[in-house]
């Protein structure tokens, strides 16, 4: 595998927090830019840094992440049919998180590596997904 990473909540609520692994987050969005592309992410992932930020604090906080995610190279991939059977696949034979199965498969699919620190996907480096580890 090679090629830009997808990135999962993780990855991007890290980067957002100024968490341990941001800065090579961050380097992965540089290079990115510089290359003149976008770095994919799972629509299910992106409404999953939504929601964090949501949760965690108030409505106004919200709208700030989403214009800070939209000045990011981030390559918004949206679920089709084919994706969300392969990630339902993924959730039922490792017992991941519904959103985890959709960076997973996302990966998995472009046959490039996940970008994360979520140790749950660990397991999967056995069924041939590669990790650009943060943790």
């Amino acid at each position: 595998m090679s090629g830009s990473p997808v990135l999962d909540a993780y990855a991007v609520t890290a980067l957002l927090a100024d968490e341990p692994g941001a800065a090579r987050v961050q380097d992965a969005l540089r290079t990115a830019k510089q290359a003149g592309s976008l770095l994919p992410i799972s629509a299910v992932n992106w409404c999953e840094v939504v929601y964090v930020a949501r949760r965690a604090t108030s409505h106004g906080v919200v709208s700030r992440v989403v214009a800070r995610l939209d000045e990011l190279p981030l390559g918004v991939v949206d679920v089709d049919r084919e994706l969300a059977i392969y990630a339902a696949i993924i959730k039922a034979e490792h017992g991941l998180g519904l959103g985890d199965a959709f960076a997973a498969a996302l990966a998995l699919r472009l046959d490039v590596p996940l970008m994360t620190g979520d140790p749950d996907f660990l397991p999967l480096r056995d069924a041939g997904l590669e990790l650009e580890w943060l943790g």
